[in-house]
Protein backbone atom coordinates (compact mmCIF):
# COMPACT_ATOMS: atom_id res chain seq x y z
CA UNK A 1 0.00 0.00 0.00
CA UNK A 2 2.76 2.58 0.85
CA UNK A 3 4.41 1.81 -2.50
CA UNK A 4 1.13 2.53 -4.35
CA UNK A 5 0.76 5.85 -2.45
CA UNK A 6 4.31 6.82 -3.47
CA UNK A 7 3.54 5.94 -7.11
CA UNK A 8 0.38 8.05 -7.11
CA UNK A 9 2.20 10.95 -5.48
CA UNK A 10 5.01 10.71 -8.05
CA UNK A 11 2.52 10.68 -10.96
CA UNK A 12 0.70 13.71 -9.58
CA UNK A 13 4.01 15.53 -9.18
CA UNK A 14 5.00 14.77 -12.78
CA UNK A 15 1.56 15.90 -14.00
CA UNK A 16 1.84 19.13 -12.02
CA UNK A 17 5.31 19.81 -13.42
CA UNK A 18 4.10 19.15 -16.97
CA UNK A 19 1.11 21.46 -16.48
CA UNK A 20 3.40 24.16 -15.10
CA UNK A 21 5.72 23.79 -18.08
CA UNK A 22 2.80 24.11 -20.48
CA UNK A 23 1.69 27.31 -18.71
CA UNK A 24 5.07 28.98 -18.97
CA UNK A 25 5.16 32.34 -20.71
CA UNK A 26 7.33 32.67 -23.81
CA UNK A 27 9.31 35.90 -23.27
CA UNK A 28 9.15 38.66 -25.86
CA UNK A 29 12.18 40.95 -25.90
CA UNK A 30 12.76 44.24 -27.69
CA UNK A 31 15.89 44.60 -29.82
CA UNK A 32 16.30 48.37 -30.39
CA UNK A 33 16.27 49.25 -34.08
CA UNK A 34 15.70 45.63 -35.11
CA UNK A 35 12.32 44.60 -33.73
CA UNK A 36 11.52 41.86 -31.25
CA UNK A 37 12.43 38.29 -30.44
CA UNK A 38 10.09 35.67 -29.02
CA UNK A 39 11.66 32.78 -27.19
CA UNK A 40 15.02 34.05 -28.45
CA UNK A 41 14.02 33.97 -32.14
CA UNK A 42 13.34 37.04 -34.36
CA UNK A 43 9.60 37.65 -34.63
CA UNK A 44 7.76 39.80 -37.18
CA UNK A 45 4.01 40.02 -36.69
CA UNK A 46 1.99 38.57 -39.57
CA UNK A 47 -1.28 39.11 -37.84
CA UNK A 48 -5.03 38.89 -38.34
CA UNK A 49 -7.61 40.86 -36.38
CA UNK A 50 -10.17 38.44 -34.96
CA UNK A 51 -10.37 34.94 -33.51
CA UNK A 52 -12.16 33.00 -36.29
CA UNK A 53 -10.89 30.74 -39.10
CA UNK A 54 -7.62 29.99 -37.26
CA UNK A 55 -6.83 27.10 -39.63
CA UNK A 56 -6.91 29.64 -42.46
CA UNK A 57 -4.57 32.00 -40.59
CA UNK A 58 -2.00 29.23 -40.37
CA UNK A 59 -2.51 28.06 -43.97
CA UNK A 60 -2.11 31.64 -45.17
CA UNK A 61 1.19 32.10 -43.33
CA UNK A 62 0.01 34.20 -40.40
CA UNK A 63 1.48 33.85 -36.93
CA UNK A 64 -0.68 36.00 -34.63
CA UNK A 65 -4.25 37.15 -33.94
CA UNK A 66 -5.58 40.25 -32.18
CA UNK A 67 -8.47 40.69 -29.74
CA UNK A 68 -9.99 43.93 -28.43
CA UNK A 69 -11.15 42.78 -24.97
CA UNK A 70 -10.41 39.93 -22.59
CA UNK A 71 -13.89 38.45 -23.05
CA UNK A 72 -13.37 34.73 -23.68
CA UNK A 73 -9.60 35.26 -23.74
CA UNK A 74 -8.74 31.98 -22.01
CA UNK A 75 -10.41 29.90 -24.72
CA UNK A 76 -8.95 32.09 -27.46
CA UNK A 77 -5.43 31.67 -26.06
CA UNK A 78 -5.87 27.90 -25.86
CA UNK A 79 -7.10 27.68 -29.46
CA UNK A 80 -4.29 29.91 -30.67
CA UNK A 81 -1.74 27.74 -28.87
CA UNK A 82 -3.16 24.61 -30.55
CA UNK A 83 -2.62 26.29 -33.92
CA UNK A 84 0.87 27.61 -33.13
CA UNK A 85 -0.37 31.23 -33.09
CA UNK A 86 0.23 34.07 -30.66
CA UNK A 87 -2.35 36.50 -29.27
CA UNK A 88 -2.19 40.27 -29.08
CA UNK A 89 -4.61 40.58 -26.18
CA UNK A 90 -6.67 43.73 -25.84
CA UNK A 91 -7.93 45.05 -22.53
CA UNK A 92 -10.94 47.34 -22.72
CA UNK A 93 -10.47 50.93 -21.53
CA UNK A 94 -13.44 53.24 -21.20
CA UNK A 95 -13.55 56.34 -23.40
CA UNK A 96 -14.17 59.69 -21.73
CA UNK A 97 -17.96 59.70 -21.36
CA UNK A 98 -20.82 60.50 -19.00
CA UNK A 99 -20.17 57.37 -16.89
CA UNK A 100 -16.37 57.51 -16.82
CA UNK A 101 -13.86 60.35 -16.49
CA UNK A 102 -10.08 60.14 -16.49
CA UNK A 103 -10.12 63.13 -14.13
CA UNK A 104 -11.82 60.90 -11.54
CA UNK A 105 -9.05 59.24 -9.52
CA UNK A 106 -11.38 56.65 -7.99
CA UNK A 107 -12.70 55.49 -11.36
CA UNK A 108 -9.15 55.30 -12.75
CA UNK A 109 -8.01 53.25 -9.74
CA UNK A 110 -10.86 50.77 -10.26
CA UNK A 111 -9.98 50.45 -13.95
CA UNK A 112 -6.31 49.86 -13.13
CA UNK A 113 -7.23 47.17 -10.58
CA UNK A 114 -9.48 45.46 -13.13
CA UNK A 115 -6.77 45.49 -15.83
CA UNK A 116 -4.18 44.19 -13.34
CA UNK A 117 -6.46 41.26 -12.48
CA UNK A 118 -6.87 40.44 -16.17
CA UNK A 119 -3.13 40.61 -16.85
CA UNK A 120 -2.31 38.39 -13.87
CA UNK A 121 -4.89 35.84 -14.96
CA UNK A 122 -3.42 35.34 -18.44
CA UNK A 123 0.22 36.47 -18.22
CA UNK A 124 1.68 32.93 -18.06
CA UNK A 125 -0.13 31.58 -21.10
CA UNK A 126 2.42 30.48 -23.73
CA UNK A 127 0.38 32.04 -26.58
CA UNK A 128 0.52 35.57 -25.13
CA UNK A 129 2.41 38.14 -27.23
CA UNK A 130 1.38 41.75 -26.37
CA UNK A 131 -0.95 43.58 -24.03
CA UNK A 132 -3.13 46.17 -25.77
CA UNK A 133 -4.20 48.85 -23.30
CA UNK A 134 -7.34 50.29 -24.89
CA UNK A 135 -8.45 50.68 -28.48
CA UNK A 136 -9.21 54.15 -29.89
CA UNK A 137 -10.14 55.46 -26.43
CA UNK A 138 -7.92 58.56 -26.72
CA UNK A 139 -10.43 60.98 -28.24
CA UNK A 140 -8.70 63.88 -29.99
CA UNK A 141 -5.47 63.29 -28.07
CA UNK A 142 -5.64 66.41 -25.89
CA UNK A 143 -6.79 64.78 -22.66
CA UNK A 144 -3.58 64.67 -20.60
CA UNK A 145 -5.13 62.68 -17.75
CA UNK A 146 -5.97 59.89 -20.20
CA UNK A 147 -2.31 59.56 -21.21
CA UNK A 148 -1.29 59.62 -17.53
CA UNK A 149 -3.65 56.73 -16.81
CA UNK A 150 -2.07 54.84 -19.72
CA UNK A 151 1.36 55.41 -18.19
CA UNK A 152 0.16 54.07 -14.84
CA UNK A 153 -1.29 51.02 -16.59
CA UNK A 154 1.90 50.39 -18.61
CA UNK A 155 4.08 50.63 -15.50
CA UNK A 156 1.80 48.19 -13.70
CA UNK A 157 1.95 45.66 -16.55
CA UNK A 158 5.75 45.87 -16.63
CA UNK A 159 5.80 45.03 -12.93
CA UNK A 160 3.44 42.04 -13.03
CA UNK A 161 4.24 40.76 -16.56
CA UNK A 162 7.67 41.83 -17.84
CA UNK A 163 7.57 39.09 -20.52
CA UNK A 164 5.05 40.84 -22.79
CA UNK A 165 5.33 44.39 -24.26
CA UNK A 166 2.46 46.86 -23.89
CA UNK A 167 0.87 49.33 -26.29
CA UNK A 168 -2.25 51.36 -26.87
CA UNK A 169 -4.05 51.41 -30.24
CA UNK A 170 -4.94 54.85 -31.59
CA UNK A 171 -7.19 55.87 -34.46
CA UNK A 172 -4.44 57.36 -36.58
CA UNK A 173 -1.42 59.01 -34.94
CA UNK A 174 -2.25 62.72 -35.17
CA UNK A 175 0.27 65.34 -33.99
CA UNK A 176 -1.71 65.82 -30.75
CA UNK A 177 -1.76 62.08 -30.05
CA UNK A 178 1.95 61.73 -30.77
CA UNK A 179 2.63 64.66 -28.43
CA UNK A 180 0.51 63.15 -25.64
CA UNK A 181 2.20 59.78 -25.96
CA UNK A 182 5.69 61.25 -26.10
CA UNK A 183 5.15 63.52 -23.09
CA UNK A 184 3.21 61.21 -20.79
CA UNK A 185 3.73 57.50 -21.66
CA UNK A 186 7.44 56.57 -21.58
CA UNK A 187 6.58 53.10 -20.21
CA UNK A 188 4.56 52.05 -23.27
CA UNK A 189 6.78 49.83 -25.41
CA UNK A 190 5.23 50.82 -28.74
CA UNK A 191 2.16 52.39 -30.28
CA UNK A 192 -0.52 50.52 -32.20
CA UNK A 193 -1.85 52.48 -35.17
CA UNK A 194 -5.25 51.76 -36.74
CA UNK A 195 -5.17 53.16 -40.28
CA UNK A 196 -6.76 52.29 -43.59
CA UNK A 197 -6.58 54.46 -46.74
CA UNK A 198 -3.67 56.43 -45.26
CA UNK A 199 -1.45 53.36 -44.77
CA UNK A 200 0.77 53.91 -47.87
CA UNK A 201 1.94 57.29 -46.53
CA UNK A 202 2.23 56.23 -42.88
CA UNK A 203 6.02 56.24 -42.69
CA UNK A 204 6.25 59.82 -43.98
CA UNK A 205 3.50 60.82 -41.58
CA UNK A 206 5.36 59.35 -38.59
CA UNK A 207 8.42 61.40 -39.51
CA UNK A 208 6.25 64.51 -39.74
CA UNK A 209 4.74 64.06 -36.25
CA UNK A 210 8.11 63.19 -34.70
CA UNK A 211 7.38 59.58 -33.77
CA UNK A 212 10.67 57.78 -33.09
CA UNK A 213 9.54 54.79 -31.04
CA UNK A 214 8.46 51.36 -32.37
CA UNK A 215 5.02 50.80 -33.86
CA UNK A 216 2.66 48.10 -35.10
CA UNK A 217 -0.22 48.64 -37.52
CA UNK A 218 -2.89 47.16 -35.28
CA UNK A 219 -5.64 47.54 -37.90
CA UNK A 220 -5.36 47.90 -41.67
CA UNK A 221 -7.65 46.83 -44.47
CA UNK A 222 -10.12 48.08 -47.06
CA UNK A 223 -10.65 51.80 -47.51
CA UNK A 224 -12.91 52.84 -44.62
CA UNK A 225 -16.48 53.95 -45.19
CA UNK A 226 -15.60 57.29 -43.53
CA UNK A 227 -12.92 57.97 -46.17
CA UNK A 228 -14.74 56.71 -49.28
CA UNK A 229 -16.52 58.53 -52.14
CA UNK A 230 -20.24 58.97 -51.54
CA UNK A 231 -23.49 58.94 -53.42
CA UNK A 232 -25.27 62.33 -53.64
CA UNK A 233 -27.33 61.51 -50.50
CA UNK A 234 -24.25 60.43 -48.51
CA UNK A 235 -24.15 56.64 -48.84
CA UNK A 236 -20.51 55.42 -48.98
CA UNK A 237 -19.24 53.63 -52.10
CA UNK A 238 -17.66 50.30 -51.20
CA UNK A 239 -14.71 48.84 -53.10
CA UNK A 240 -15.05 45.44 -54.75
CA UNK A 241 -13.18 42.61 -53.01
CA UNK A 242 -10.52 42.79 -55.73
CA UNK A 243 -10.08 46.54 -55.26
CA UNK A 244 -9.68 46.00 -51.53
CA UNK A 245 -6.80 43.60 -52.16
CA UNK A 246 -5.05 46.18 -54.35
CA UNK A 247 -5.46 48.86 -51.65
CA UNK A 248 -4.05 46.59 -48.95
CA UNK A 249 -1.09 45.48 -51.08
CA UNK A 250 -0.06 49.09 -51.70
CA UNK A 251 -0.20 49.97 -48.01
CA UNK A 252 1.47 46.80 -46.75
CA UNK A 253 4.40 47.02 -49.14
CA UNK A 254 4.98 50.71 -48.40
CA UNK A 255 4.49 50.80 -44.63
CA UNK A 256 4.66 47.37 -42.99
CA UNK A 257 6.91 45.17 -45.09
CA UNK A 258 10.09 47.30 -44.67
CA UNK A 259 10.15 46.46 -40.96
CA UNK A 260 12.81 48.25 -38.82
CA UNK A 261 10.80 50.11 -36.14
CA UNK A 262 7.59 48.56 -37.52
CA UNK A 263 7.11 45.17 -35.87
CA UNK A 264 4.34 44.03 -38.25
CA UNK A 265 0.59 44.41 -38.41
CA UNK A 266 -2.91 42.94 -38.05
CA UNK A 267 -5.15 42.87 -41.13
CA UNK A 268 -8.81 43.65 -40.41
CA UNK A 269 -11.11 41.71 -40.27
CA UNK A 270 -10.25 37.99 -40.28
CA UNK A 271 -13.88 37.00 -40.26
CA UNK A 272 -17.09 38.87 -41.09
CA UNK A 273 -19.27 41.51 -39.48
CA UNK A 274 -21.96 44.04 -40.29
CA UNK A 275 -20.29 47.46 -40.36
CA UNK A 276 -21.58 49.95 -42.93
CA UNK A 277 -22.41 46.87 -45.06
CA UNK A 278 -22.33 43.10 -44.61
CA UNK A 279 -19.07 42.86 -46.59
CA UNK A 280 -17.13 46.07 -45.97
CA UNK A 281 -14.28 44.77 -43.79
CA UNK A 282 -14.76 41.00 -43.80
CA UNK A 283 -12.02 38.93 -45.40
CA UNK A 284 -14.62 36.15 -45.33
CA UNK A 285 -18.30 36.34 -46.32
CA UNK A 286 -21.24 35.57 -44.06
CA UNK A 287 -21.33 32.19 -45.85
CA UNK A 288 -17.72 31.45 -44.79
CA UNK A 289 -16.09 31.95 -48.20
CA UNK A 290 -12.69 33.62 -48.39
CA UNK A 291 -12.04 36.58 -50.68
CA UNK A 292 -9.15 38.08 -52.65
CA UNK A 293 -7.72 39.69 -49.50
CA UNK A 294 -7.05 36.25 -48.02
CA UNK A 295 -5.22 35.32 -51.25
CA UNK A 296 -3.18 38.52 -51.04
CA UNK A 297 -2.14 37.85 -47.44
CA UNK A 298 -0.93 34.38 -48.50
CA UNK A 299 1.31 36.06 -51.07
CA UNK A 300 2.55 38.75 -48.66
CA UNK A 301 3.13 36.42 -45.72
CA UNK A 302 4.40 33.34 -47.56
CA UNK A 303 5.93 34.95 -50.63
CA UNK A 304 3.82 33.04 -53.17
CA UNK A 305 0.17 33.21 -54.30
CA UNK A 306 -2.13 30.46 -52.98
CA UNK A 307 -2.70 27.43 -55.24
CA UNK A 308 -6.42 28.28 -55.51
CA UNK A 309 -7.71 31.83 -55.76
CA UNK A 310 -10.97 33.68 -55.31
CA UNK A 311 -12.98 34.96 -58.28
CA UNK A 312 -12.80 38.63 -59.25
CA UNK A 313 -15.61 41.05 -60.17
CA UNK A 314 -14.22 43.47 -62.75
CA UNK A 315 -17.32 45.65 -63.12
CA UNK A 316 -20.80 46.06 -61.67
CA UNK A 317 -23.04 48.50 -63.51
CA UNK A 318 -26.69 49.52 -63.28
CA UNK A 319 -29.05 52.25 -64.43
CA UNK A 320 -29.92 52.71 -60.74
CA UNK A 321 -26.39 52.81 -59.29
CA UNK A 322 -25.83 55.84 -57.04
CA UNK A 323 -29.13 57.36 -58.23
CA UNK A 324 -32.61 58.20 -56.95
CA UNK A 325 -35.34 56.02 -58.48
CA UNK A 326 -39.09 55.85 -58.08
CA UNK A 327 -40.67 53.42 -55.60
CA UNK A 328 -41.83 50.24 -57.32
CA UNK A 329 -39.93 50.93 -60.54
CA UNK A 330 -37.89 48.29 -62.36
CA UNK A 331 -34.15 48.46 -62.96
CA UNK A 332 -31.38 46.14 -64.08
CA UNK A 333 -27.75 45.42 -63.18
CA UNK A 334 -24.99 43.46 -64.86
CA UNK A 335 -21.44 42.46 -63.98
CA UNK A 336 -18.27 41.00 -65.42
CA UNK A 337 -16.42 38.42 -63.33
CA UNK A 338 -13.70 35.84 -63.89
CA UNK A 339 -11.78 33.12 -62.10
CA UNK A 340 -8.03 32.62 -62.62
CA UNK A 341 -8.40 28.91 -61.85
CA UNK A 342 -11.04 28.45 -64.52
CA UNK A 343 -13.69 27.35 -61.99
CA UNK A 344 -17.38 27.57 -62.83
CA UNK A 345 -19.00 30.54 -61.14
CA UNK A 346 -22.32 31.00 -59.30
CA UNK A 347 -23.99 34.40 -59.04
CA UNK A 348 -25.93 35.59 -56.00
CA UNK A 349 -27.90 38.86 -56.22
CA UNK A 350 -29.61 40.47 -53.20
CA UNK A 351 -31.15 43.79 -52.17
CA UNK A 352 -31.03 45.13 -48.61
CA UNK A 353 -31.96 48.29 -46.77
CA UNK A 354 -28.93 50.52 -46.24
CA UNK A 355 -29.28 50.34 -42.45
CA UNK A 356 -31.18 48.23 -39.95
CA UNK A 357 -30.44 50.19 -36.77
CA UNK A 358 -28.43 49.04 -33.75
CA UNK A 359 -29.06 46.50 -31.02
CA UNK A 360 -29.03 47.08 -27.25
CA UNK A 361 -25.22 46.79 -27.25
CA UNK A 362 -24.77 49.41 -29.95
CA UNK A 363 -23.85 46.93 -32.69
CA UNK A 364 -25.24 47.33 -36.18
CA UNK A 365 -28.05 44.94 -36.96
CA UNK A 366 -27.68 42.82 -40.10
CA UNK A 367 -29.45 44.16 -43.17
CA UNK A 368 -31.59 41.20 -44.23
CA UNK A 369 -32.13 40.36 -47.94
CA UNK A 370 -35.39 41.58 -49.49
CA UNK A 371 -36.19 38.60 -51.72
CA UNK A 372 -39.26 40.31 -53.24
CA UNK A 373 -36.99 42.92 -54.89
CA UNK A 374 -35.16 40.40 -57.11
CA UNK A 375 -37.49 39.79 -60.06
CA UNK A 376 -35.12 37.72 -62.19
CA UNK A 377 -31.44 36.77 -62.04
CA UNK A 378 -29.61 35.01 -64.84
CA UNK A 379 -25.93 34.72 -64.00
CA UNK A 380 -24.17 37.99 -64.68
CA UNK A 381 -27.32 40.12 -64.97
CA UNK A 382 -30.46 40.63 -62.93
CA UNK A 383 -33.72 42.58 -62.93
CA UNK A 384 -35.06 44.24 -59.78
CA UNK A 385 -38.13 46.03 -58.54
CA UNK A 386 -37.42 48.95 -56.22
CA UNK A 387 -38.99 48.73 -52.75
CA UNK A 388 -42.31 50.49 -52.26
CA UNK A 389 -41.08 52.34 -49.20
CA UNK A 390 -38.89 55.41 -49.88
CA UNK A 391 -35.45 55.19 -48.34
CA UNK A 392 -31.85 54.11 -48.92
CA UNK A 393 -31.02 50.64 -50.24
CA UNK A 394 -28.17 48.63 -51.73
CA UNK A 395 -27.76 45.92 -54.38
CA UNK A 396 -25.20 43.25 -53.48
CA UNK A 397 -23.49 40.73 -55.73
CA UNK A 398 -21.58 37.71 -54.48
CA UNK A 399 -19.84 35.51 -57.07
CA UNK A 400 -18.61 32.14 -55.81
CA UNK A 401 -16.64 29.16 -57.08
CA UNK A 402 -16.96 25.56 -55.84
CA UNK A 403 -13.99 25.88 -53.43
CA UNK A 404 -15.44 28.22 -50.76
CA UNK A 405 -14.06 31.37 -52.38
CA UNK A 406 -15.96 34.49 -53.36
CA UNK A 407 -15.85 37.95 -54.89
CA UNK A 408 -18.13 40.74 -53.66
CA UNK A 409 -19.41 44.06 -55.01
CA UNK A 410 -22.37 46.34 -54.36
CA UNK A 411 -23.86 49.76 -55.09
CA UNK A 412 -26.28 52.04 -53.22
CA UNK A 413 -29.51 53.48 -54.60
CA UNK A 414 -32.22 55.68 -53.15
CA UNK A 415 -35.95 55.20 -53.51
CA UNK A 416 -38.22 58.24 -53.63
CA UNK A 417 -41.99 58.58 -53.89
CA UNK A 418 -43.25 58.23 -57.50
Amino acid sequence: MPRMKHSITFCLLVLAMATQALAEAVPVKIVPGKGITRGGEPYFVKGAGGDKHLDEVVATGGNSIRTWTTNGLGEILDEAQKHGLTVCAGTWLEPECNWFSYANAEQCAKQLARVKKEVMEFRDHPAMLFWGLGNEAEGDGNNAVYWKQLEALAKMVKEVDPAHPTFTAVAGLSPDKAKGLNEHTPSLDFVGINTYAALPSLRKHLEKVGWKRPWVVTEYGARGFWESPRAPWGAPIEQTSGEKAKTIRKGYEAAIQPGTDCWGGYVFLWGQKQEATLTWFGIFTDHGESTAVRDLMHELWKGTPPPERAPDIATLTSDAAKKEIAAGSEFTAEARASDLDGDALSWHWTVTAEKAGRDAHGKERITAPMAECVMKSEGDHATFRAPKKPGEYRVHLRVTDSRQRAATANFPFKVIAP
